[in-house]
């Protein structure tokens, strides 16, 4: 049998020719919906399940460490039978499995400052992992590398950032950033960092963080105002990321007024960890900034 995960679908096909040495025949068999049947390409028997109108009793369930999509081929059986019965039964069960804990950091030489996370096993899940930095508060328009694959920022000017999350079920999983932070080189372990997020919420340090959305869908997005550290001129801004199965009402911390950090236990936590820069400040502007010491990780 072969598995293909993608997304929130799935496919899985064996052999026609197996099946019927088993002593089974194609149009009997079906996915956990009876009414999902397989179709016959190549000498094989192909079924298929989406989340979209073709759900065919697909089961989606966490794990702590891995989101599942479960389902399984089936046979029909005579629910007639009597005393004994010599007629074969079929279950044949799959999962298209989306693996957890990945890092990324990004290669400044492109022409879109854009920090990309890819996996894929075999017979397991794919996704895409983006941040990207945008020029306007409505997030139409990516800001873009200069000839030195940098990007040249104004002291004080506000910074937006958009975390994505493509390839999985925008209807059941969100984007959840656990923390963001700053250091002054591609070192997102450097003792000398500035945290903007932490814990999922604004550090109350710094008062120009804002947390525009956080959660509620599969994009993320903050902003926050321009700053140097100090002795440089260049930033790189590191984040950890995990998503979150919307049904478990758990994805969005209760930041208050204050900032107040709060922990929760996450039922689904699938982490990355992606990093992008450098941010260089125009020359024309005064160098100031801020720097703390970096006790422990960064979450």
């Amino acid at each position: 049998s072969t598995i293909t995960c993608a997304s929130s679908s799935g496919t899985m096909s064996v052999s026609r020719c197996q099946l019927f040495e088993a002593g089974f025949h194609s149009s009997n068999l079906h996915l956990k919906d009876d009414t999902c049947n397989g179709t016959i390409q190549n000498g094989r028997l192909i079924f298929r399940f989406d989340n979209d109108d073709h759900l065919c009793g697909t089961v989606l369930k966490s794990n702590g460490t891995h989101l599942i999509y479960e389902n399984g081929i089936f046979n029909d059986v005579d629910t007639q039978r009597g005393i004994i019965s010599r007629e074969r039964d079929l279950q044949l069960h799959f999962s298209c499995v989306y693996s957890l804990t990945q890092a990324v950091s990004m290669n400044v030489q492109i022409n879109a400052l854009e920090s990309r996370l890819r996996k894929k096993h075999p017979g397991r899940g794919l996704y895409n992992v983006t941040m990207i930095p945008y020029q306007d508060a409505d997030f139409h328009f990516p800001l873009t590398t200069n000839s030195k694959g940098t990007i040249d920022m104004e002291i004080d000017d506000r910074f937006y950032v958009e975390v994505r999350t493509e390839g999985v079920d925008q209807h059941q999983i969100s984007t959840v950033i656990d923390s963001c932070w700053a250091t002054p080189d591609t070192n997102a372990n450097n003792p000398i960092h500035w945290d903007l997020i932490i814990s999922e919420c604004p550090n109350p340090a710094d008062g120009t963080v804002k947390l525009i959305q956080n959660g509620v869908s599969t994009v993320a997005r903050f902003s926050f105002k321009m700053f140097t550290f100090t002795n440089s001129d260049e930033i790189y801004l590191h984040c950890n990321i995990h998503l979150c199965l919307l049904s478990s009402n758990s994805c969005t911390a209760p930041c208050n007024l204050h900032h107040k950090l709060h922990k929760r236990e996450v039922l689904f936590h699938d982490s990355a960890a992606l990093s992008m820069g450098p941010l260089v400040l125009s020359q024309e502007h005064v160098v100031t900034g801020a720097a703390i010491q970096r006790n422990g990780s960064s979450d």
